[in-house]
């Protein structure tokens, strides 16, 4: 007898970390009720958006569902804690509406077009390459892949970016994790108050502003510089906004890309006919980075909030409803995809929506497709062989999730 769909576990971080993506349960929904009405033990109700035609329809009218307050779905606080979702503790680009939305990714963009980052090719080899070296010296040939090397390679690109020192990378790394893992047993910080389980936002929020102060007294070339001298219609940007999207760029700007490069690696060696391709064709890694972001879609839902009454295939919508966008059930949609649940690099066309689509956009796509097309045609160039040795375990987060750990044994290329 099959789970009633109102009883489906679709958010909870727990079912992540233990299964996986809920993909059955997803097929289901876009077959049977493609959007949803939930309200599981723990949160507020939502609709689950489950098919691509209907998150495009939706992430392309902002006036209509906005991203301002909730949006991701968090479990509800304590009567005597606000919420997660409508106090969300930073005010940054994936939570702004237009016309502030614009306003403030206009500050950096120039950044991230695709001109300029082609220019960081040449960089991102070099530290790719490096990052091999240090495995072909390692003896035993073994390594724990999603912090020792799929974090490495993004997260020392946004650093140098930004200009932050290589010996505060582990810094990064560990904010990093506490924010995108904070329902995680294992990285989640002790304590019960918001504060407690924030502290990480403080101790970010304090080196930033030293690093933000340094370079108005010594400019340099890096995106911390620019972000130092931002200017909003010839004003100074308030501070608290300043300092949440300068963290939206330090954490997501690799945090996402190494769930992206971890879950490529699971799909290859799970796939070793596709694995073996692109061995034969190193240059494949051009258009496997799309394959990998669809199969693995890092990001998995935002939240939009109705501004007012509307129907949506035929549901009626009120002012104020919650609808959850998963980009990773429409990254497997049947009316989308041939063969959906075919992990196949040279996938084309392939109109994933991975990096969102409409006024979220990801502001770092382009430097995203090129962190993957250059680790792994570099991996394909020099990894002999590679399995994995032990339990793969899964980050405990429905937001952004992804494998927290893939032990694996090696033979490369010195």
């Amino acid at each position: 007898m099959q789970t009633p769909l109102d009883e489906l576990d679709i958010i909870t971080a727990k079912r992540y970390g233990d299964r996986g993506y809920p993909h059955e349960e997803w097929t289901r929904l876009r077959k049977e009720s493609p959007l949803h009405r939930f309200h599981p033990e723990g949160y507020k109700p939502f609709w689950a958006v489950t098919k691509q035609a209907d998150i495009i329809e939706i992430s392309k009218q902002p006036e209509l569902f906005k991203s301002e307050g909730r949006f991701v779905l968090f479990p509800e606080p304590p009567e005597d804690q606000p919420s997660l979702e409508e106090a969300p503790p930073l005010k940054m680009l994936v939570n702004m509406d237009p016309p502030e939305h614009r306003d403030y990714r206009a500050l950096v963009s120039h950044w991230f077009t695709p001109r300029a980052v082609r220019k960081m090719e040449e960089r991102l080899e070099v530290i790719t390459h490096e990052l091999f070296d240090d495995l072909a010296r390692k003896n035993p040939a073994e390594v724990e892949f999603v912090n020792e090397v799929a974090a490495v390679q993004p997260l020392r690109m946004i650093t140098e970016m930004l200009g932050i020192p290589r010996e505060k990378e582990g810094f990064v790394l560990k904010v990093t994790n506490e924010n995108f893992g904070i329902e995680d047993p294992d990285f989640q910080r002790e304590g019960d108050s918001r504060e407690d389980r924030l502290g990480f936002l403080t101790e970010a929020f304090e080196y930033v502003s030293g690093l933000l102060q340094e370079r108005r007294e010594d400019p340099r070339g890096d995106l911390t510089t620019v972000f130092a001298g931002a200017k909003l219609n010839g004003e100074d940007p308030p501070v608290f906004e300043l300092l949440s999207n300068y963290f939206l760029v330090m954490v997501a700007g690799h945090d996402t890309t190494r769930n992206a490069i971890a879950g490529g690696l699971l799909a290859l060696i799970e796939h070793p006919a596709e694995l073996e391709k692109l061995r034969r064709d190193p240059s494949l890694a051009e258009i496997a980075a799309e394959e990998i972001v669809r199969w693995t879609t890092p990001v998995n839902h935002f939240s939009r909030t109705a501004t007012r009454d509307t129907v949506l295939r035929g549901q009626q919508i009120k002012e104020g409803d919650s609808l959850a966008l998963f980009y990773a059930s429409a990254n497997r949609d049947e009316d989308v995809f041939a063969d959906p649940f075919t992990f196949r690099i040279d996938r084309d066309p392939n109109p994933h929506l991975g990096f969102g689509v409409g006024e979220h956009f990801c502001l770092g796509a382009h430097l995203a497709r090129l962190d993957l097309r250059v680790f792994f045609r570099i991996f394909a160039e020099r990894v002999k062989s590679i399995e994995i040795t032990g339990p793969v375990e899964n980050l405990h987060a429905s937001f952004v999730p992804g494998p927290k750990r893939i032990p694996v044994r090696y033979e490369i290329e010195s």
